[in-house]
């Protein structure tokens, strides 16, 4: 129910693609794609990319508009087209769009120059039936890539990681015919064990384990919030004093970017001065502005933030800048007095399921006003 999964999968029943969904069961196989044109909604949305790695897998070619997702940023595609390009597939930028034509991969060494998560993706997709051996260095290697590389390994690839570094040995073919459930999402998980533990409350997250979020539950329990594992789920309490921190975000296993906003939130109800440093998306505090309607106290410049928890807050009138900003609105308004009215939602349905419900269910006073 995600939009950017929607989303997505519009596009690829459009191009082709045999997709049914039934409840949380997706059933998916190639069926003609690629074919016909790409839905510009595709530019709506980030992961439309990872169908430039599918079509050079499958020696095809494709058009794809110019990649969309959150606005926080220089958030450059180039290291996409320059591992595509390394493995033999012609790519090249035009006023429409990015265009992609494959007769065929060969395997390459591919280094990026910071590590990307949909970039490492879309080599690993576009490596995976390619000719040779690939070798992706500087890779980013989250808990997602390694659930792709099962995933692959299961339909007869040979995919390889270890931190920092995936390996691809191509094969003729993959196969179907595979069943798989898709990995907890970790960064729900955290978002929900601040919003709970910033008003002082307690949450039970089942089937989840701490092994996704080690440097998030590190920090947690240092800004003073119990978090534990125990019988297959995390419960966590924010019952004791929180206290200041200092957070840098940094590739897996450190703080993803995507979390900065919300411990950001979680930092108007601790003690003292915290500082927020994103070491990736340097414009990604763009929902400070907005921010600042509540009447903390809270400044930004470069790529830091500074929060100064204990100050009261009131509700505003914001607008969603982008996922993880609207999420912060709804987290700020958790410890505020008043109502807070936020626009442009649909930038939080982009990364959030049924948050409404899932929030009430905790006990917050939040509805939904359709438009």
């Amino acid at each position: 129910e995600l939009r950017d999964v929607k989303i997505l999968i519009q596009v690829l029943k459009e191009a082709g693609a045999e997709i049914q969904v039934d409840g949380t069961t997706v059933s998916c196989a190639r069926g003609a794609f690629p074919s016909g044109s790409i839905n510009p909604i595709a530019s709506e949305i980030r992961y439309s990319l990872l169908l430039l790695g599918l079509a050079s897998a499958l020696k095809s070619e494709l058009l794809l508009p110019m990649p969309g997702g959150c606005k926080i940023g220089d958030r450059k595609y180039d290291l996409h087209l320059l591992g595509l390009s390394k493995l033999g597939s012609a790519v090249e930028e035009t006023d429409e769009g990015i265009h992609i034509a494959s007769s065929g991969n060969i395997g390459a060494e591919i280094e990026f120059y910071l590590p990307t998560t949909s970039g490492t993706e879309n080599i690993m997709i576009a490596a995976a039936i390619a000719d040779g051996e690939t070798t992706i260095l500087n890779a980013n290697t989250r808990p997602e890539i390694m659930e792709l590389a099962k995933l692959l390994n299961l339909m007869g690839a040979d995919v390889e990681c270890s931190n920092r570094v995936v390996q691809i040995k191509g094969a003729k073919s993959i196969k179907g015919g595979i069943r798989y459930s898709v990995m907890p999402g970790w960064d729900e998980a955290v978002t929900y064990i601040i919003a709970s533990t910033m008003t002082g409350g307690e949450i039970c997250i089942p089937d989840f384990s701490l092994d996704f979020i080690k440097e998030d539950a590190r920090l947690l329990k240092e800004i003073g919030i119990d978090v534990f594992e125990w019988g297959g789920s995390v419960y966590a309490s924010g019952k004791k004093a929180k206290r200041s921190f200092d957070l840098f975000t940094a590739p897996y296993p450190g703080i993803n970017s995507d979390m900065q906003p919300i411990f950001a939130a979680l930092a108007f109800v601790v003690d003292g001065k915290s500082t927020i440093t994103d070491l990736r998306f340097t414009e990604r505090f763009k929902y400070i502005d907005e921010l600042k309607k509540f009447g903390g106290s809270v400044h930004s410049f470069g790529n830091t933030a500074i929060v100064e928890g204990g100050r009261p807050l009131k509700g505003a009138e914001v607008k969603a800048t982008d996922l993880r900003g609207g999420e912060y609105f709804i987290l700020t308004d958790l410890v505020s007095e008043g109502t807070t009215v936020i626009s442009n939602v649909s930038q939080i349905e982009r990364g959030y399921e049924n948050i409404v419900s899932k929030l009430q269910q905790l006990g917050a006073n939040i509805e939904s006003q359709q438009s």
